[in-house]
């Protein structure tokens, strides 16, 4: 019996592909499963996908307003809107 992939599973699929397996935001190499460490923590490049406008604030849930970010982009966004966020991890901005 094979496994039926989640629609999560395969927008990170698409994302992957479509931005070449860097993260959105500071351009890294991606792992493209989510990878613990030996001390139980998320791999800092794991893959996550990450909404552009979040839900909060009235971003949807569909695949336009998905990129794939590392876990550690994805973790220290805070409250920076993504293009902000963006500049600022490419040395664009300064905080």
């Amino acid at each position: 019996m094979t496994k039926r992939k989640t629609t999560a599973q395969k927008h990170r699929t698409l994302l992957i592909a479509k931005q070449g397996g860097k993260c959105c935001y500071c351009e890294r190499r991606l792992l493209h499963h989510m990878t613990a460490l030996e001390n139980g923590n998320v791999h800092p490049r794991a893959a996550t996908i990450e909404h552009l406008r979040r839900r909060c604030e009235g971003g949807s849930n569909h695949l336009d307003n998905k990129a794939v970010a590392c876990h550690e982009c994805n973790t220290s966004r805070g409250s920076t809107d993504w293009l902000t966020y963006k500049s600022l991890k490419m040395g664009e901005l300064v905080a």
